[in-house]
């Protein structure tokens, strides 16, 4: 029989994999439901973003006085009360969450050498668990270090507290509270379906950095499973409904993962717990799935192309890396987005809490690389909504990274030809499709060639940012002798 404490403090079941969608009773709903209530509001209450706030408002309130205090504590000693209170006794009648609490208690004691593989029967909140796979801290790991470093403590403080407080939930907008709690049952049925239809193999991580990962290994077919690709989402893509579905209905083998914050992953997203998040799934890879660097595709979706490009640069020989709607740097799209006033502090924010310059990590990467761009993209773009289709068309950033690709890898081609890329990019297929094998004059060359170039890296989606990835554009590049 699991104790009165895991009954209190256990995690939440959200069902069994192979069983029916299950029900939770009046009591534990309830309770879960004033339990998330209250965690939501002291979250609030004690952040960064709004504890200062509201401090203010209890002191012009004169709650912030004994008696004030004291009222305060009671109620919310109520709340606690009623939400542990019904979530223990609905839990205590339901004879599967006690079944399934009792075999995650003894997997904390290791009372079972076979527990493991029961408790991965059951879907549930990641409180407490052994990890499949423990990643080894990496002190040769190479990191790119922050231009910009020089500021005023002033600026240093208030760049701290914008990151800390409501910049991350900016630029990781699928970690926020509300939105995991609002996406919680479409994600558990959608892993679900993943575990019951694809025999997929639910995995956890921990990383260097101590947090849990939640991720999904799919095989795929005997044709295609020599390669595994690691796929990674965007800043509100989960791994359930996410990117990994585009070349898993195309038969690779896939391997998802939510980072620190996001579903069922613990932890927070800042640069550094994404990043060793990232090379801890690449550990895993290769160490317990057996795929060497040679044969690993590395697929970034938007903001996912961050850690995508640090692997990139760390493990340089990796078999390609597929960049879908991703950006050249963070910074350009930040100060878009925020008032004048307070570019300074955007900026050392951006560069020294997170320094997203994917143009910069890709720079020490040589392998085969694919850029999918967005033709309709609305969120890479620093053009405003009332402005024509080909000013956004123009400011989106994957534009950028595909110049910062070109010039590294073939400055001779773009020299003195920069503005040449950008005719390409305005270009229709149709027009692409004429420069192309054309007979050209000597000076026309370099054009060509450029052209060539820019063919060969990037290839045009016609959809928004959000919009699934068609399995058709899909296309693990390979090495040319050229390109």
């Amino acid at each position: 029989m699991p104790s009165l404490w895991s009954h209190i403090f256990g995690p939440r079941l959200y069902g069994i994999f192979s069983q029916p969608n299950r029900q939770e009773s009046t009591l534990e709903n309830l309770g879960n439901t004033v339990v998330s209530f209250s965690s939501g509001m002291y979250y609030v209450a004690t952040s960064l973003a709004f504890g200062p706030f509201i401090l203010f408002y209890m002191y012009s309130r004169n709650w912030l006085t004994p008696d004030g205090m004291l009222t305060i504590m009671k109620y919310a000693g109520y709340l606690t009360l009623i939400g542990y209170g019904a979530r223990t006794f609905g839990r205590y009648f339901d004879e599967t969450n006690a079944r399934f609490l009792e075999i995650w208690q003894n997997e904390n004691n290791k009372k079972d050498a076979n527990n493991h593989s029961e408790l991965k029967k059951y879907d549930f909140e990641l409180i407490d668990v052994a990890p499949d796979f423990k990643a080894k801290p990496n002190p040769e790991l190479w990191h790119l270090k922050p231009e910009m470093t020089e500021a005023g403590p002033f600026i240093r403080a208030l760049a701290s507290w914008a990151i800390h407080s409501f910049g991350r939930h900016l630029i990781y907008p699928g970690s926020m509270a509300l939105l995991k709690y609002m996406m919680r049952p479409n994600l558990n049925s959608a892993r679900k379906l993943l575990v019951q239809n694809k025999q997929g193999q639910r995995v956890w991580i921990e990383t260097s950095e101590g947090d849990i990962l939640d991720a999904m290994f799919l095989r795929g077919t005997p044709s295609k499973s020599e390669n595994l690709v690691i796929c990674f989402e965007g800043n509100a893509g989960f791994y359930e409904i996410g990117v990994m579905n585009s070349p898993a209905q195309l038969g690779y083998t896939t391997l998802g993962f939510n980072i620190p914050g996001f579903g069922e992953s613990t932890g927070l997203p800042y640069a550094k717990n994404t990043l060793a998040a990232a090379d801890a799934v690449m550990q895993y890879s290769i160490e317990v799935l057996g795929y060497p660097p040679e044969r690993i595709v590395l697929f970034g979706w938007s903001i996912g192309g961050f850690p995508v490009s640090w692997l990139a640069a760390n493990y340089p020989n990796v078999k390609a890396v597929v960049l879908d709607a991703t950006f050249d740097d963070l910074l350009p799209l930040a100060l878009f987005r925020m008032p004048n006033f307070i570019a300074p502090i955007v900026e050392f924010a951006i560069r020294n809490h997170m320094n997203l310059q994917i143009d910069k990590l890709l720079a020490r990467y040589k392998g085969p690389i694919r850029l999918i761009r967005r033709l309709q993209e609305e969120i890479l773009t620093t053009a405003t909504d009332d402005q024509p289709e080909l000013n956004r068309r123009s400011t989106n950033r994957c534009n950028w990274l595909l110049k910062s690709i070109i010039k590294d890898r073939h400055p001779e081609l773009i020299a003195n030809l920069e503005s040449q890329v950008d005719i390409w990019l305005e270009m229709t297929p149709t027009d692409r499709l004429m420069h192309s094998g054309v007979r050209l004059s000597e000076e026309s060359q370099q054009r060509k060639r450029l052209f060539d170039a820019c063919n060969h890296y990037l290839v045009d989606f016609d959809a928004n940012h959000v919009t699934p990835l068609d399995p058709n554009y899909f296309n693990i590049p390979e090495k040319r002798d050229n390109f």
